[in-house]
């Protein structure tokens, strides 16, 4: 099936973009009715993993250089409460399909699935409850956000990891280019079998090779040419001849199929969206020589050297598509810049893998640590420069915000079975314009009706906003216990509330509780069987923190 067949009905309309009259007429001839798309999605890229300030409360890191994402923060706007899911899959899943992993046309809770219990985990192998079976990938019948914005001519694009979609991308999720990438590349080397996890690996068969049709093209060796013309502008004092003859990474690979891409479709009548969800800095961590080396010698140990160097590799990635829209064919002539109708986004599919302090836990847990991630908007003219803003938002509402930007009513979408498509999301567009400082939706939720080691078992989250102030409830299924954060006062997690709750407190628990339950009970929320009887575990009362009370 198409596009064409899976949403029967569209209404057109047009958006109204923001202080356009404020350009010149070299920019004006650039414009088109919807604006271009560049999503740039790390992967496990922490709150305080980037030197910017912007997005944590000028909790930048010392350690690491983000130069290039500092300059987008300076350029747009930036999200200090910016969330996905505690991991990969569910993350790109609730992005690319609008939903919670609730949704019908989602159910991707966590990787791989929820019965991932090991010796960490507190009663293994005798745990209490029978996880739910969840879905891998979200369903090809749903109205996703590449289709969404292929109603209004979007070409579509995917270059990088492939998660909460299929590997290989085959199947009908409205991407023109499918250019999928498993971060484990293996090869016959020399007549064995060689695992790589960023490295291009010199194929008996094919070659030099990421194991990928579309990126291989990019896994020659670091030459002199590609380090003058490539790098050079991204020096950053580390020694880029040390590059000369080694393996390609694949973070550098990504960028330079991103700029191509760019460059291709800078001059073409449609719009583009382009999804680049970067591998990088994903375990098994690995740098670039060259940062690696700067960074060791800068006193970190190798570990940390390691994480520096592929932040920082990362960062020049994200300077290189940057670039790419300012000047697509790359002569040094700006005239056929395309950033000023481009809305460029860097966003990380969650919490970061050695530390996200003063945020509390990390990838995999849904304490901050593991789902408040760092998140830059830049529209030029429609966007207000060095901006921040704390307003919650998450993956969920990237479908409906961009659908507002491209001029799509998705309340007019229809699926293949003549059905509306469901989407939990709500657009922010009108907090990027600043015609609001803050959404009406107050509450956002995790549920995750199983297990992953020591970092979850099954549980839900609510977060509530009251005025300017955050709160967040924890459900624990197996004890039916509650906690309760002040997260404006506490991003630690440390000061649980409902341990001795005022009157304020618990009237704020028992409204979160009531909230909790009620999403639950109208997402027919999963929860898992009780092992010793078979019998759905049930959820939460609608007052059960009462408990709690003095």
């Amino acid at each position: 099936m198409n596009i064409f067949s899976k949403i029967s009905f569209l209404v057109f309309s047009e958006i109204l973009f923001i202080g356009f009259n404020t350009t010149t007429a070299q920019e004006k001839k650039h414009f088109k009715k919807q604006p271009n798309i560049v999503l740039i999605f790390a992967d496990d890229l922490g709150w305080t993993d980037v030197s910017t300030g912007n997005t944590n409360g000028n909790r930048g890191s010392k350690l690491y250089k983000t130069p290039e994402i500092d300059k987008l923060a300076s350029q747009g706007m930036s999200f200090t409460n910016a969330y996905t899911n505690q991991n990969c899959a569910p993350s790109r899943a609730s992005l690319i399909s609008g939903q919670y992993p609730t949704g019908i046309d989602n159910q991707v809770f966590n990787v791989g699935s929820l019965s991932r219990q090991d010796k960490r985990t507190k009663g293994f192998p005798d745990l209490p409850i029978k996880p739910f079976h969840q879905q891998k990938v979200i369903s090809e019948d749903g109205v996703n956000i590449f289709d969404v914005l292929k109603t209004k001519g979007y070409q579509t694009a995917l270059v990088g990891k492939s998660h909460g979609t299929p590997h290989p991308l085959k199947g009908d999720y409205g991407i023109d280019l499918p250019a999928d990438i498993h971060h484990i590349i293996p090869a016959p080397v020399n007549g064995k079998r060689v695992k790589s996890f960023y490295l291009a690996l010199n194929s008996d068969k094919k070659g030099w090779t990421f194991n990928s049709e579309y990126v291989d093209k990019y896994a020659d060796p670091y030459d002199q040419e590609y380090i003058d013309n490539k790098l050079k502008p991204y020096k950053s004092q580390s020694e880029q001849s040390l590059l000369l003859d080694t393996p390609k990474h694949l973070t550098d690979a990504i960028g330079d199929f991103s700029v191509d891409y760019i460059k291709e479709k800078a001059n073409n009548e449609k719009p583009f969206f382009l999804y680049v969800p970067f591998n990088a800095v994903h375990s098994k961590v690995t740098g670039r020589k060259d940062l690696t080396k700067k960074y060791l010698k800068n006193g970190l140990n190798v570990r940390f050297a390691e994480y520096a160097s592929m932040i920082e590799l990362l960062d020049q990635n994200v300077g290189k598509i940057n670039r790419a829209l300012k000047d697509p064919n790359g002569d040094g002539d700006f005239s056929d810049d395309i950033s000023n109708n481009t809305i460029f986004i860097f966003y990380s599919d969650n919490g970061g893998l050695l530390g996200n302090k003063p945020l509390i836990g990390k990838k995999g847990n849904l304490t901050e640590g593991g789902i408040r991630v760092p998140l830059i908007f830049r529209y030029p003219n429609v966007i207000a420069e060095n901006t921040v803003t704390n307003q919650a938002v998450h993956c969920i509402d990237f479908l409906p915000t961009l659908a507002d930007f491209a001029g799509v009513d998705i309340s007019k979408l229809k699926k293949i079975d003549g059905s509306q498509p469901q989407y939990d999301g709500v657009s922010f567009a009108s907090i990027l314009t600043g015609k609001k400082n803050y959404l009406s939706r107050t509450n956002l939720y995790w549920h995750l009706p199983g297990y992953m080691d020591e970092r979850f078992s099954p549980s839900t989250v609510i977060q509530k906003r009251f005025g300017d102030d955050y709160y967040k409830l924890f459900y624990f299924y197996e004890s039916e216990e509650f906690t309760m954060y002040h997260l404006n006062k506490d991003l630690s997690e440390e000061n649980n509330l409902l341990e001795n709750p005022t009157s304020k407190e618990m009237r704020i628990a028992l409204s979160m509780n009531s909230d909790m339950l009620a999403w639950l009970k109208a997402n027919n929320a999963p929860t898992g069987t009780w092992i010793k009887n078979g019998e759905k575990v049930p959820h939460p009362l609608v007052d059960s923190v009462k408990k709690y009370k003095n």
